[in-house]
């Protein structure tokens, strides 16, 4: 289900129906808004005629598989054992995209492929992507997804209208779930999906609570502790980090944090770093 941006859906079905819907857009703006469901929906819409992220049935569960919409993230790239070392989605994710965009359509008027976090394409990736952006295909979508725009290269940015995702308003999001998410997802619908049902995410959250309370005599160790998982992702914690923040009361030394956690966040999107160095050094 799709929450908010009607606007923007409303201005895609227009685009669509005059036929001059373009072959590239940027989806930018706070995580968990839902960029990548518009996304989703947008395909749905070329392929179905509705404009909705999925079609459901019992328990929520997705009832179809869209034929001519595909989405590349990290967790796509590692079931390929492909090259998502660092958490990065580099070269071998564009060869994927132009295997898609380059096939033609048969139940769709185009062939709709999603960069979600695109702010995690290496430099090398970028640098392919940009001869895909600049002629593509007659009948290609590429929509990249990201809340973090600036990681993109200019050259793409240029070829590519940025479309803008803010906060839902409180209400909306209450209408479609439990008021008390709705109440600390912050304007963002997929934070208040993931406080409901994400029981990794909340774990997060509360290893999270117990990092920042953590004396400097057991800090070390704590670090250690929670950074064992084989999956432990920098940048998720991190982002809970962040969250965990937003709902504190404002004050100097955390607006401080806020910025040195803020400028970590972006800097594991882009380098492979030291979980232990880094989260030691953020707490310094």
């Amino acid at each position: 289900m799709i929450i908010g941006h009607e606007n923007t859906i409303n201005d895609f079905k227009d685009l669509i129906i005059r036929g001059r819907l373009g072959h590239g857009y940027i989806f930018f703006g706070p995580s968990m808004v839902g960029k990548r469901t518009v996304a989703l929906g947008l395909g749905r819409f070329l392929e179905k005629g509705t404009f909705e992220a999925s079609a459901n049935g019992k328990d929520g569960e997705a009832t179809e598989v869209l034929q001519e919409t595909k989405v590349i993230d990290v967790a796509f790239m590692k079931s390929l054992n492909a090259d998502a070392s660092g958490g990065s989605i580099g070269i071998d994710a564009v060869r994927e995209i132009k295997n898609f965009l380059w096939q033609k359509p048969n139940a769709s008027a185009r062939r709709t492929l999603i960069i979600d976090n695109a702010d995690l394409l290496t430099t090398e990736a970028q640098n392919a992507l940009l001869k895909i952006t600049e002629e593509p295909p007659a009948s290609s979508l590429l929509i990249l997804v990201t809340s973090d725009v600036e990681s993109i290269l200019p050259t793409i940015i240029s070829r590519l209208p940025k479309i803008y995702f803010g906060a839902v308003p409180q209400k909306k999001i209450e209408g479609w779930i439990d008021p008390v998410f709705a109440e600390r997802a912050l304007g963002k619908p997929g934070l208040a999906w993931r406080l409901a049902h994400d029981k990794v995410f909340r774990e997060n959250l509360d290893a999270v609570k117990k990092f920042l309370k953590t004396p400097p005599a057991s800090r070390r160790d704590f670090i250690k502790k929670i950074i064992e998982p084989d999956d432990f992702s920098l940048r998720n914690f991190l982002d809970a980090v962040i969250i965990t923040l937003a709902w504190q009361e404002p004050s100097v030394g955390k607006a401080a944090f806020w910025h040195k956690t803020l400028r970590l966040y972006e800097s594991a999107s882009n380098f492979t770093l030291n979980p232990r160095l880094q989260l030691e050094a953020l707490m310094k």
